[in-house]
């Protein structure tokens, strides 16, 4: 189960950098005046130093797990991402990135606290692999519920690789042109992610979990090539779920 603690702590430090990124002033301007208090912790030392504590319980978690760690660090997650709407209102990007592993971790703690200690690593697996289906599920219905099959199609993919991965890296760019001027790559690369997202279902399943996790793997490192946009905390929580539930199991 350590594995499969450090993946998963690899992606939390994911999701606490997309915080950090994201936090472009200083103070809470838009935070209830009740909490207007809460300004002086963006202050760079301080966020360097709330930084070093999240740091020091992800450590404790890899070496020890618990379900006081796996609540300290979603609370840790969930209070970064309200200081940061408060700081840059509309900017939904942080929130959604520590979403899954946050939901994960209490998802964990949940039902560990539930079971008698003999089954708590597989409660706490079985409990995360629910909630990582849940959410590739839902964003699978997501784009079906907007635009149907048409968002597999060149018309949306293409302009979407071309608004957000042109301009970065510079030997990728011809790739993200061809893809992007493909109709049959655009709608075979959509069609793969509604597979892989709505396929999310498989988790559910334990034998299942490493297949599906490979798919996760693929439509990530996609993404990431293709658009530059690198949602690895939701990967390595993907990974870290598979690998758990299979040292529970052996």
């Amino acid at each position: 189960m350590r594995a499969s603690r450090a993946l998963q702590a690899v992606g939390l430090l994911f999701a606490w950098a997309s915080l950090a990124r994201v936090q472009r002033v200083e103070g809470v301007p838009h935070a209830p005046a009740a909490l207007q208090w809460l300004g002086p912790l963006t202050h760079p030392v301080a966020a360097a130093a709330v930084t070093v504590v999240f740091a020091l319980l992800l450590g404790w978690f890899v070496v020890r797990g618990g379900q006081a760690t796996m609540v300290a660090l979603a609370a840790l997650l969930a209070a970064g991402a309200a200081v940061q709407g408060w700081q840059w209102p509309g900017d939904e990007g942080a929130n959604g990135a520590v979403m899954l592993p946050g939901a994960a971790l209490v998802a964990m703690a949940v039902a560990r606290g539930m079971v008698p200690p003999e089954r708590r690593d597989r409660a706490g697996i079985d409990a995360a692999a629910g909630l990582v289906a849940a959410c590739y599920l839902l964003a699978g219905v997501a784009k079906l519920g907007g635009s149907g099959w048409a968002w597999t199609s060149q018309a949306n993919l293409g302009v979407h690789i071309l608004a957000q991965g042109y301009g970065g890296l510079g030997e990728l760019e011809p790739l993200r042109t061809w893809v992007a001027g493909s109709p049959v790559v655009c709608r075979a690369l959509g069609v793969g992610t509604l597979v892989i997202e709505l396929g999310a279902v498989a988790f559910l399943w334990p034998g299942l979990r490493a297949v599906w996790a490979i798919g996760a793997l693929f439509l990530h490192v996609g993404i990431s090539l293709l658009m530059g946009l690198h949602h690895y905390d939701w990967l390595f929580t993907v990974l870290a779920v598979a690998v758990g539930s299979r040292s529970c199991r052996r």
